[in-house]
């Protein structure tokens, strides 16, 4: 029987998930809204949630933080 041998990429490959969506809206305009804490913090989880701390690096390996503040008034990272 042959030996199966994946590779991290392969194994990474397997995993991607690929979103797509039509906004009636300018490119660049819904890319700031996606990249922009200040945006992104008003538009972010459910309704009745706040965002106090919103941080995101969009370039290739950066980074997101958002904590959720619901309405018991508990933090959510």
């Amino acid at each position: 029987m042959p030996t199966v041998t994946n590779s991290p990429a392969e194994i990474a490959a397997a995993r991607t998930l690929n979103l797509t969506r039509a906004f009636a809206a300018p490119r660049r305009l819904v890319f700031q809204l996606w990249t922009d804490p200040q945006h992104v913090a008003r538009w972010w989880g459910p309704h009745g949630f706040t965002n106090p701390v919103c941080r995101l690096d969009a370039r290739p390996g950066g980074a997101i933080r958002i904590d959720m503040r619901g309405p018991t008034a508990r933090c959510i990272r």
